[in-house]
């Protein structure tokens, strides 16, 4: 078994919906960013729940089964959810309720991660290693983490909890505290909803482009979403590389106010919303000016298709 001792931090108050009957995923594919209505049982998907503006109120995980789908999500409490899908439910074949106390998360972090829980569940079966594949083991749920985070959750019952953390004790891992946590999370370039996300950003600004199918047929959001990604978001969700102290507060580059730090860690990290006008490598002042930091991507992202707008067709078509 791996000597390298892996990590565990229990997702707390997280919501947990089922989504059960056969237009499960069709139901949560008209509502949800990304394309979730072709995936198979065992397999996940990263998607976003949206105000008609586009504006992201929860970043949600959806795990296809057999029976339909399981979704927890991060942004929106578990009743604000459970009405919103419950509402809209009208003539579809699906049945929704709430699982959030049914189901604890225990997150598993580290390189060798998932081979090791493995080996200490002594599982027959192999653990699929793409983002958000789910195999289930009796009465818990293994789900393979995405970038940039390394590792997988284990859905559990409160009645199994303490026989997995027991496995996980003899797999070396050793429990995180919240602010732990959050210094892991920061470093490795995770946003959080409550920390990062709650001030009602686009996907763009955002940087979770990869959770949106941009293809994809109507849903709720996806005009304002269009519109955004034919033009140019004027601030993006970054990574920050402190040269100094890690602090809090408002971002300035070349003199002028660029965005605000929204989490930082011990290690000399932080993610904030930086304008975009502010070039990946550069370094920005916090605060007073006495903490400095390099702008990078978030680790995990991606730029989605770029359209042009009808500015950049005039400008080509005169430039022919």
């Amino acid at each position: 078994m791996n000597e390298q001792p892996l990590v565990v931090y229990e997702l707390e108050q997280r919501p947990k919906l089922s989504f059960t009957g056969p237009q499960a995923l069709w139901f949560l594919n008209q509502l949800l960013s990304n394309q979730v209505e072709d995936l198979n049982p065992g397999q996940g998907a990263e998607a976003l729940l949206l105000t008609p503006k586009g504006r992201i109120t929860s970043v949600f995980r959806v795990l296809a089964t057999a029976q339909g789908a399981l979704a927890d999500a991060d942004g929106a409490g578990r009743q604000t959810l459970l009405d919103f899908f419950s509402m809209r439910v009208f003539a579809t074949k699906v049945k929704v309720g709430d699982v959030t106390e049914d189901f604890t998360i225990l997150r598993v972090l580290g390189p060798d991660a998932v081979v090791t829980v493995a080996q200490g569940l002594e599982l027959t079966e192999p653990v699929a290693t793409e983002p958000h594949s789910n195999l289930s083991v009796g009465s818990a749920i293994l789900v393979t983490l995405a970038p940039p985070l390394e590792g997988l959750d284990i859905w559990v019952t409160p009645q199994r909890k303490a026989d997995v953390e027991e496995v996980l004790q003899r797999c070396n891992a050793q429990k995180l505290d919240r602010h732990e946590y959050q210094a892991m999370r920061v470093q490795a370039g995770a946003p959080a909803f409550d920390d990062d996300l709650a001030g009602g950003f686009l996907p763009q600004e955002a940087a979770l482009e990869r959770a949106v199918h941009f293809k994809k047929g109507c849903y709720l959001g996806q005009e304002a979403v269009a519109m955004a990604q034919r033009g140019r978001v004027k601030k993006r969700l970054r990574h920050l590389k402190f040269t100094g102290a890690p602090a809090l507060g408002e971002i300035s580059f070349e003199g002028r106010p660029a965005g605000t730090v929204t989490s930082i860690s011990g290690g000399g990290f932080g993610i904030g919303m930086v304008h975009t006008a502010v070039p990946l490598q550069a370094e920005v002042t916090v605060g007073d000016g006495v903490a400095g930091a390099v702008v990078s991507e978030l680790p995990g992202s991606i730029q989605g298709p770029s359209v042009p707008s009808a500015r950049e067709l005039r400008e080509r078509l005169q430039g022919t």
